[in-house]
Formats: C-alpha cells, structure tokens, sequence
C-alpha cells in the first residue's frame, strides 16, 4: 500500500477514536493560513452607511409583527465575514463584540432582564426617554452615554419622541466561552427607586464606605464635550487626535473588563499617524465627515455610519473637513487582551 493510503487509513483510524494527528491539515479558509509572527483575523473592515440604517430602522417602526416587541426593534451590525454562519449567536460585528442600533418609539416600553454579558446605551438622536438600571432613572439625551454592567437589571421607556441609540456588548466573547447567562424581570419592569435615597449616581473618587462601588452608570454629553473642547489646543495622540476613554473613576481601569469606550475628535483638516494594534474597533461617526485609512484601503465615512477596523490592521483617521470638527465614539476589546497579557500595538512608518 503506498505511503498515502498508508497515512489516509491510519487518519481515519484515528478519528475514529476521537483522536487527530497534528501533521493533519484543512480545508476551511481558516485551517489554510499558516501560523506566522503577526496574527490574523476573520473580521473584514466593513462601512455600514447610517442612510440605510436608518431607513430600515424607521421601517421596523412601522412594520407590522413588531408591536409590542419594543425591546426587540434593533438592528444588529454584521460583519461580512459573519453574515452566512448558521448560528444567530456567531453572526457578529466582531468575533468580540457587537454594534447595534435600537429604536424605542413613544409610548413604548423595552421590558426589563439582565444577562452576565455587559452593555451600554450611546445615544444618537431624539429625547424624554429614559432607561432604567437597578431601580435607578436615566435620562438619555444625544450623545449620552450609559452602563449597564453584567447581571445589572435594565429596561427602557418612552415617553415624548422617538429616540435611537447604539448598543454595544461583549456577548459574542461569552458565546465563545459557553457562559452567557440571561432573565427576564419578575413582573415585566422594575420599579423606579426614590431618587433620595439612590447611591449610584453619587459614586465618584470619594464615595460611601458602606456601599458596594461599581463605577458610574451614566456620562453625560455635555461634560464629554468640555473636556474634548479644553483639550483641543493640546498635542493629543499622534494616532487618534484628542481622544478620551470613559474611565471607570472608581478603579481607574477600563469601561468595562472586557470592552472599552472611547470619544475622539478629530480637528478640523487633521490626519492621524498610521498605527496598529491586535484589538478589533468599532466606530460610529457621530459628528462631521472623514475617511480611515485600512490597510492602504479608503474608507469614507458621515455622520452616523459605523465601521470597524479589524485588528493587527494598519488604519490612520482624517477629517475631510477643513472648517468643521469630527468626532468618532467607538467600542474595543483591548481590556480583555491586557487581562489576558496578550495586547499589542505598533506605531506605523515615520511614526
């Protein structure tokens, strides 16, 4: 028998036994790219264009089947190299994270539930909702930003105009670690807590010693702008203009322990340094006009489109206006790379 029958039989044989050979190899697109120095990843860079979010998303309001399924109305952003997968769960903007865009509609509630896979609310447009998190109110407003951290009851309320933000979690990490947790509020919403007698909004660098601390839940827009603002004279980074990561105050670590938000404007004309790093980004332009720079491709972008840089992808930022500012608010899973001592970055040529 020749060598390679020899060797097919013996494979055989050993997946019989729920065994493999390392000398085996694939056939996936995966299996074919060899181990090498730099990593590589299936996330494709990708521009979702907010006029057609949009447009669908106003449709969802109108289509009927969705009443009374408000909490459900949400555009999830998938990433092309995800969007044939059989599986609802590994159809994602990352193979980390997930981007979507909710509409709440007036009058309506989103039922209150919470899972172990953290969350938060940037809001894009409209006002008078609010969301709710452990009892506690919170007014959304343009440009808002809040917390729902894992295993934290949360819910959503209407009640002037119709209001779209972004969410962003971390469950596509949890799916691939088999430990997503989810439930549904006993009685369908949680009650609104007596705001004298609320801690959470109160928890800063000084807080109660008798109170469990988990960081703020809401970061209002207009103080991200000041310090956006005050800092705009300033030389910023080379590679993301003035940027800011909403820091938990009461460690001083990361949004959350396994995705970080970020807020970065882009002064008028500026065109960043060429960097890269091995945690993937997700970006939604939530003022001005710009085109990134991925992997020597372009890729234009207005106002609230979204897009993602894939990671290990060499990717510079320009505003393409020369009178007006841009600003990009994003999502990344660096946090979940350092806890694990494998993040990296390299800044670009003539860096």
């Amino acid at each position: 028998m020749a060598d390679k029958e020899l060797l097919d039989s013996f494979d055989r044989e050993l997946a019989g036994n729920g065994l493999e050979g390392h000398w085996m190899g694939g056939s996936s697109e995966e299996d074919k790219v060899a181990y090498e120095k730099d990593p590589h990843t299936s996330v494709q860079a990708h521009v979702w264009k907010w006029s057609i979010i949009y447009k669908h998303l106003m449709r969802a309001g109108d289509i009927h089947g969705l009443e009374g399924m408000a909490d459900r109305r949400t555009l999830r952003l998938i990433n092309p190299a995800y969007q044939n997968l059989p599986s609802r769960r590994r159809r994602a903007t990352t193979h980390t994270i997930q981007m979507s865009v909710q509409l709440l509609k007036p009058g309506e509630l989103a039922s209150s539930h919470r899972h172990n896979f953290g969350a938060f609310r940037f809001i894009v447009e409209g006002r008078g909702a609010y969301t709710v998190v452990e009892g506690e109110k919170f007014v959304m407003e343009p440009g808002d930003l809040i917390l729902n951290p894992p295993m934290t009851w949360h819910g959503h309320v209407n009640e002037a105009e119709p209001i779209v933000w972004l969410d962003g979690l971390d469950y596509p990490l949890l799916n691939a670690l088999q430990v997503i947790t989810w439930e549904p509020f006993p009685g369908d919403f949680q009650t609104i807590k007596d705001s004298t007698k609320l801690t959470a909004h109160r928890i800063g660098m000084a807080r109660p010693t008798w109170e469990k601390a988990a960081g703020p839940l809401q970061y209002k827009w207009d103080d991200t702008y000041r310090t956006l603002k005050n800092l705009e004279a300033s030389e910023g980074s080379p590679f993301d203009g003035v940027a800011l990561e909403y820091v938990n105050p009461v460690n001083g670590g990361h949004t959350f322990p396994t995705m970080s938000c970020c807020v970065q404007l882009l002064r008028k004309g500026e065109t960043t340094r060429t960097h890269r790093h091995n945690s993937s980004t997700v970006y939604h332009a939530f003022r001005g006009s710009g085109v990134t720079v991925i992997n020597g491709k372009k890729y234009e972008w207005e106002q609230g489109d979204c897009f993602v840089v894939p990671l290990w992808s060499w990717h510079s930022h320009q505003n393409a206006s020369k009178s007006e500012e841009a600003i990009l608010f994003s999502m990344n899973d660096q946090p979940m790379l350092e806890a694990l001592k494998l993040y990296r970055e390299e800044p670009g040529e003539g860096a």
